[in-house]
C-alpha cells in the first residue's frame, strides 16, 4: 500500500512536470507571437536567408504513444527562396 502510494505520487509529479513544461511553451509562444505582430502587424513575410521553424499541428491530438514524444516544432530551416 505504501509503495503504491509512492508510485502514484511519482507518476503525478511526472505529469505535473510535463504540464509545467507545456504551459511554459505556450506562454513563450504567446510572447513571441505578440512581439512579431507588434513589429509587423498582419501577414509575416520571411526573407531569403532567415531561419524559420514550423509547428506540426498533426501531433496535437495524437493517441499514439510514440508520436507524443516527437517534438512539435521543426528544427530551424533556412529560407532559400520565396
Amino acid at each position: 500500500s505504501d509503495i503504491s502510494t509512492q508510485m502514484a505520487y511519482v507518476a503525478q509529479q511526472q505529469l505535473d512536470g510535463y504540464d509545467a513544461a507545456v504551459q511554459h511553451a505556450v506562454k513563450r509562444k504567446a510572447a513571441f507571437d505578440k512581439r512579431v505582430l507588434k513589429q509587423t502587424p498582419g501577414e509575416v513575410i520571411f526573407c531569403q536567408g532567415q531561419l524559420v521553424q514550423f509547428y506540426r499541428s498533426n501531433l496535437d491530438y495524437t493517441f499514439n504513444a510514440k508520436r507524443k514524444l516527437l517534438p512539435k516544432w521543426s528544427p530551424p530551416h533556412r529560407v532559400t527562396q520565396r
